[in-house]
């Protein structure tokens, strides 16, 4: 469940939490480090910023259900499915010993690749990798947004065949010490489950609450997190400790993706493009027309 290690010049605390119950569980079951945080944010920030009245009410509403706005969610998801679209790359034409057309000029050339052949993308299992952490500046609607954004990504990739590994977690940094938390609350071969997922990636007390708890009761933490709990980690750092592959796909932080939470659209063009330019993979999603 949790692991203290080196790498890439990080000291990391990795914990690995796989359901909603363990964690909550363990966040229950594990005291506050009242030397290092002393006013923990978990208890003692705002509605305006968690959008819950208490840790307990936080809690509950990832333990056993969140449905606030859910309407909104899925009208997004129609609109999204109505207007996604994603067209494959096209295969790279080269000569070979064999092949679907003969090439005359090669032929007659004497040249023994005198076949025209195609490589083809035959993967049909995706990687996505979110962290699902943002700063204390980033607006609740990018917030929003974005997890629903993703969320709607996920269930669409599924339902055109695709098998995803969708990895959730939280990773932050302060002072060479890297803070991650991973979820295992989806398996590649589930189906996603939005209701499952609604509280984790659209609701601001998952980190603005429970994960700050986390922190909070995090043995190794030096005494400098107590102030700002940490900055999310950007996509370059999280490839290096993720050790990711060059065709996964990377959710980084809201700043990074461009999302400003004013127009959702707008917001889903910026993801779009993000994804576009920073992975390679057999499908491009397109720009939604308004």
């Amino acid at each position: 469940m949790y692991k203290l290690y080196k790498k890439d010049n990080y000291t990391v605390m990795h914990f690995r939490f796989d359901s909603i119950t363990e964690y909550i569980t363990f966040l229950k079951s594990n005291p506050i480090r009242s030397d290092v945080f002393p006013n923990p944010d978990s208890i003692e920030s705002p509605y305006s910023f968690t959008q819950t009245h208490s840790l307990e009410e936080a809690m509950n509403l990832c333990q056993f259900g969140y449905h606030k706005d859910f309407d909104k969610f899925t009208e997004l998801k129609m609109k999204l499915e109505k207007y996604v679209k994603m067209s494959s790359k096209k295969n790279k034409q080269y000569n070979d010993y064999i092949g679907y057309v003969p090439d005359v000029k090669a032929y007659l050339e004497g040249n023994p690749l005198s076949m025209l052949n195609k490589s083809t993308h035959q993967r049909k299992k995706i990687d996505i990798y979110m962290n699902t952490g943002y700063s204390s500046e980033t607006p609740l609607s990018a917030i929003f947004n974005r997890g629903a954004i993703v969320l709607n990504l996920v269930e669409i990739l599924e339902n055109l065949g695709y098998s995803v590994d969708f990895h959730l977690f939280i990773m932050a940094e302060n002072s060479q010490q890297i803070h991650l938390s991973e979820y295992i609350l989806k398996k590649e071969t589930e189906r996603v489950n939005p209701q499952k997922l609604y509280f984790p990636l659209c609701h601001p007390s998952w980190s603005r609450r429970l994960y700050f708890r986390l922190v909070e009761a995090t043995k190794d933490v030096d005494a400098c997190w107590a102030i700002g709990y940490g900055y999310p980690c950007k996509a370059i750092t999280i490839k290096k400790i993720l050790e990711t592959k060059p065709n996964d796909i990377i959710i980084p932080t809201i700043e990074e993706l461009n999302m400003h939470g004013i127009d959702i659209i707008d917001d889903a063009n910026n993801l779009f493009d993000y994804v576009n330019q920073s992975s390679d993979k057999e499908f491009i999603l397109q720009r939604i027309k308004k």
